[in-house]
């Protein structure tokens, strides 16, 4: 009996200590009601942040707060974070994955910069603006799909991302700006949509050996697309204005349409059995 109460209270004070040495590694201050992460103590591998200290709610995570936190593998944002700063995560090499809460609204510049082992990335729906080099010489990330909220992505943005093949452009953006994507060596194949009316020198297909080899562009007929493709010399492919294969981030939501014939089909067989259910009734 004593050894089956004594594992819960083994599993608490371990749950306890570890939360309390999350709590001891987070600096921050509380301002007008509102706590702020200023930084960190220590070498940290994991970090919970809470959604209050000291019965604040988090709200922003200040410039620099785990610049070169290199120990760090993996971190936990709270639901009602607001902002993250300037920097913030800049060359944390050991962080893999990163899920931003839907409450944000503002990243700054350089965010997650020189982040090498950051190999997954989910973005909030409120962010409309990603900042320069936000997610700069990530080069561990494979893909990324960007929110249809996005409508600047501004210069440096993914550059040296050269692991970056699978790019999912929102339907609203607007702007790519200069050298946005520069030196995504792995991105060879791109689908830009018809919002986007402007694109940065150098923004895509370049690295510093100049064109990467082999890079297209998808688009419209008329498109910003179409003309960089022509003033930097990379194959253009136009699409139908009916083709709806290119644009899965906005089909993907769209309801499914079953064919007539099951339509039909499924009419009859309920005709059918209200038919069999009456004829019974009457012959009884």
């Amino acid at each position: 009996m004593k050894k089956i109460l004594l594992f819960p209270i083994i599993a608490f004070m371990l749950f306890f200590a570890d939360f309390t040495a999350n709590a001891q590694e987070l600096q921050y201050t509380v301002i007008n009601g509102e706590a702020t992460i200023t930084g960190f103590s220590g070498q940290p591998e994991s970090i919970v942040i809470p959604q209050e200290l000291e019965g604040a709610p988090v709200t922003e995570i200040r410039d620099n707060a785990f610049y070169k936190c290199s120990s760090l593998r993996e971190i936990i944002l709270p639901e009602g974070l607001k902002k993250m700063g300037h920097h913030c995560f800049y060359e944390c090499t050991s962080l893999k994955k990163i899920v931003i809460p839907d409450s944000v609204s503002e990243t700054g510049m350089g965010c997650f910069e020189g982040c090498s082992s950051l190999e997954e990335i989910i973005l909030p729906e409120k962010l409309t603006i990603l900042p320069e080099s936000c997610f700069r010489d990530c080069s561990s990330l494979k893909n990324i799909m960007l929110p249809q909220s996005i409508t600047d992505i501004q210069k440096f943005c993914f550059a040296g991302c050269s692991s970056l093949s699978d790019i999912s452009f929102s339907g609203n953006l607007v702007s790519i700006g200069d050298l946005a994507f520069y030196g995504c060596n792995s991105a060879s194949n791109l689908y830009i949509p018809d919002s986007v009316s402007y694109i940065g020198i150098h923004s895509l297909g370049y690295n510093e050996y100049g064109k990467i080899s082999g890079f297209s562009i998808i688009g419209s007929n008329g498109s910003a697309s179409e003309k960089y493709a022509e003033e930097n010399g990379f194959h253009f492919s136009a699409i139908p204005e009916t083709a709806e294969v290119f644009a899965p981030s906005e089909s993907r939501y769209a309801p499914v349409k079953l064919p007539e014939i099951f339509l039909f089909a499924g009419m009859f067989f309920l005709i059918m059995a209200i038919i069999s259910t009456f004829r019974i009734k009457r012959r009884r």
